[in-house]
């Protein structure tokens, strides 16, 4: 019990000194019966004076509580102790939840948490419903530190992952919500939870939103790992292809790793593969891409752009295998490796991925080309083998514009295994 000077003055104070809160439509607080924790030390008969009247009414059936509301900035001015704080908290509380003014209930929780009485039990329920009505208010950091606070003092329910980094999506900030979720993500896992693929969603969405490529790269990369189906695959590569401002040498190789995933389906993304890959030199690819893309309904036969690159690849098709041979003899014998860009560029469109991946490879070592490209078509070729380890390792040296091609390419054997 708390001691005064006065000793009936305690009559109606501790009535109104706690609370039972329950979250229900986003963050609406209701107070219940007072429990058995609150432990009142010294009030001031100040303190007193000013709180007894304005709690009879917050706590009388049908009370005016409109009509005190302006007495509460006094008795929190008055409340120099923390038993005193903690009262003049939970009124605010309880006069909130009667009048249903969430700012209200969120300062009367923020008094009661500084006040330092709030049982260790109830201090991540706290927290969690205070970072709820800041969220609500469109209170986006000051949310992220309560929820924050609250996952950290042992708070798991209601998916506070999701709803923190949400605070990172309201505020458009796409690189600090994925970073957010590549930090949290592990320890998720950890403890036997789930990642919910619609929180990294939400990332690639902001990303595409804010026009921030190198995001989307981060949230396809994320997305596709958390869910690997071909559904994520499309949503993140779609965006990257959208947002990456490639020239077509760097794109096709974006566009290859569309095509492995079943993710091109519009008909520009064919033109441009084709456009980009050149039916004269890369025939037989390009003729499995003009046969998908007819069944896909993005070509017609009759269509001339159709008729005219068919019939480029297909006087190209025989030739390219018979002079693949010479072209990798050509390749070994050279001082350069531009042969052997060319050789590796022949056997990719054959599919004869392990022929491909030495000519690249023999390539980036002799110099004389991209290296950067030398070296991506070689970790994509060790990919289509399923050689996971090599494939990464290979990828992870690749720089310059080429990178973020080469990261997709690698979380793609990752999560597939080639």
């Amino acid at each position: 019990m708390f001691r005064s000077t006065r000793g009936n003055s305690t009559k109606g104070f501790i009535s109104a000194c706690a609370m039972a809160i329950a979250l229900a439509g986003g963050a609406a607080v209701a107070t219940g019966a007072a429990p058995a924790t609150v432990q009142a030390q010294d009030y001031s008969d100040a303190f007193i004076d000013a709180y007894q009247p304005v709690a009879d009414v917050v706590n009388a059936e049908g009370g005016d509580v409109a009509s005190v509301v302006p007495q509460l900035d006094t008795i929190v001015s008055l409340a120099q102790n923390a038993d005193e704080k903690y009262a003049a908290g939970n009124l605010i509380l309880i006069a909130g939840n009667k009048t249903g003014e969430q700012p209200m209930q969120r300062r009367g929780l923020e008094i009661m948490l500084e006040s330092g009485k709030v049982p260790v039990e109830n201090v991540a329920q706290f927290q969690w419903f205070v970072g709820n009505i800041a969220f609500n208010e469109g209170d986006y950091m000051a949310s992220r530190a309560a929820l924050s606070a609250a996952v950290a003092s042992g708070w798991n329910q209601d998916d506070p992952v999701g709803l923190i980094a949400e605070t990172y999506w309201q505020s458009d900030d796409a690189v600090g919500g994925l970073a957010y979720l590549q930090e949290q993500i592990p320890g998720v896992l950890a403890a036997g939870g789930q990642v919910d693929s619609n929180w990294i969603l939400r990332g690639l969405v902001t990303a595409y939103d804010a026009e921030n490529f190198d995001a989307s790269v981060d949230a396809t990369a994320m997305l596709v790992k958390a869910n690997p189906v071909q559904q994520s695959w499309l949503n993140g590569l779609q965006v990257v292809n959208a947002l990456g401002e490639f020239e077509g040498d760097v794109r096709i190789d974006l566009l290859r790793l569309m095509r492995l995933t079943d993710t091109m389906t519009q008909s520009q993304e064919f033109i441009r593969y084709i456009a980009a890959a050149d039916p004269r030199v890369y025939s037989n690819e390009i003729s499995g891409v003009l046969a998908r893309g007819l069944a896909d309904g993005h070509f017609e036969t009759d269509d001339p752009y159709y008729q005219e690159v068919k019939s480029t690849v297909d006087r190209a098709m025989a030739g390219d295998r018979a002079e693949a041979p010479s072209l990798v003899s050509e390749a070994e014998a050279d001082a350069n490796g531009e042969s052997a860009m060319i050789a590796g560029n022949v056997l990719m469109t054959l599919e004869d991925w392990s022929g491909a991946e030495a000519m690249f490879a023999m390539a980036a070592e002799k110099g004389g080309v991209d290296t950067n490209l030398a070296t991506l078509r070689t970790g994509m070729m060790q990919v289509h083998q399923g050689k996971v380890a090599e494939a990464q390792q290979t990828l992870a040296g690749v720089t310059g514009e080429r990178a973020a091609i080469a990261r997709l390419w690698s979380t793609y054997a990752e999560v597939n295994g080639g």
